[in-house]
């Protein structure tokens, strides 16, 4: 599977203030749904991931998702305690790699709580992981 975005190019900068345009290809056959993720992948040593999205039951015909969607797929709540996607805030001065990862299920409807979050979709999805792909965007805030 590959994950690519026209409003970026891996590891390069990334938009600051609504989600990227992102594509796929390759999802494999029999796949039942797909699961996408953004954190930080930059956050403190120890700490937890920083989840700035989670996108999930994405049906695999879908082929992509515009710049700044309206999504009418199921949303999980950001750790920042918002629905739906947060843009990059790393400190000052510093750059961030942002991690854009998608997730071919064999599960047409993760079993998750509401809300949730993207933590809660990492456990959903372990055991139903048929293949994945990722895009990583950076970000420096000045």
């Amino acid at each position: 599977m590959q994950l690519a975005s026209d409003s970026f190019r891996d590891r390069s900068a990334m938009p600051a203030t609504h989600s990227p345009q992102l594509r796929w290809s390759g999802v494999p056959a029999g796949v039942s749904s797909l699961a996408l993720l953004c954190m930080d992948a930059d956050a403190p040593p120890g700490g937890a991931d920083i989840f700035h999205w989670s996108v999930v039951d994405i049906p695999p015909s879908m082929a992509g998702l515009d710049e700044a969607a309206s999504l009418p797929l199921r949303q999980g709540q950001n750790d920042f305690g918002q629905v739906g996607y947060h843009a990059p805030l790393p400190p000052p001065q510093q750059t961030r790699h942002y991690i854009f990862r998608l997730y071919a299920l064999d599960v047409a409807r993760l079993a998750l709580p509401a809300p949730f979050t993207g933590a809660d979709v990492l456990k959903a999805i372990y055991g139903h992981i048929v293949d994945e792909a990722q895009l990583i965007g950076t970000y420096t805030r000045t």
